[in-house]
């Protein structure tokens, strides 16, 4: 990369100079960090092959630790390059390396918020005051059906077990479900169930990790019932 950066030729004390300076940073910094990015993703796949695992979320740590990596080469490359050039490390050499720190950390976080509302922007309810008014009606109502919610995930088919106050099973008129995970919806499934006798099934391919199964069913007397199940899917 450091054989690729051309620096404006100049006694490096004007501003047009460090201006350009600057701005060559950026562009440094931004093939930097989609370099190291990329790489950190590539050598992510080779040792999922290989078997090692990362955990639920920590994977991301290669992509993330060499994304840093390479913005610092880029930056120091650039700077180190100017120095070399001009025949000291001047102020103007001090105020782009602030500036380039900044902007990169600066517009990752900037990403990074966007991205976390994009996938999962956090809203239960349109209204959260007007949903409160009938809260506690619909809890109790609900209680009072009495019914026993559980599922669990096994050999790639999801059981919801959904059963009366007598054990046996009971039949929702309408029920609506959808699998995800709990920060994020990309990973959203609208789950299609039928029913095998004692529970409903589903077909599913999930990785290891916390799922969360977010359903509403409507018993025979019109009653809404919903809940938000935890499923820990074990490696």
């Amino acid at each position: 990369m450091s054989a690729a950066v051309a620096i404006p030729k100049s006694d490096g004390k004007g501003f047009l100079y460090f201006a350009a300076l600057f701005l060559l940073g950026v562009a440094a910094n931004l093939v930097g960090l989609y370099g190291g990015y990329w790489l950190g993703l590539q050598l992510n796949k080779v040792l999922i092959t290989l078997g090692v695992s990362f955990g639920e979320y920590s994977w991301m740590i290669l992509p993330f630790f060499l994304a840093i990596m390479f913005w610092g080469i880029a930056a120091g490359t650039v700077i180190g390059t100017s120095v070399t050039r001009v025949g000291q490390f001047m102020g103007g050499h001090m105020f782009v390396t602030v500036l380039l720190a900044f902007t990169t950390i600066i517009s990752v976080n900037l990403a990074l918020a966007y991205n976390a509302v994009a996938t999962f922007p956090g809203l239960e309810v349109k209204n959260s005051y007007v949903a409160s008014q009938n809260f506690d009606v619909r809890k109790a109502a609900q209680e009072a059906l009495g019914w026993e919610v559980s599922a669990v995930a096994e050999g790639g088919v999801l059981r919801l077990v959904m059963n009366g106050p007598d054990g046996a099973p009971v039949y929702p008129t309408e029920m609506n479900a959808v699998l995800g995970r709990a920060t994020q919806i990309k990973d959203d499934q609208v789950l299609e169930f039928t029913h095998d006798g004692t529970a409903f099934v589903a077909p599913v391919d999930l990785a290891p990790g916390n799922w969360n199964i977010r359903m509403s069913a409507t018993a025979e007397d019109g009653t809404l019932y919903s809940r938000r199940l935890v499923l820990r899917v074990k490696k």
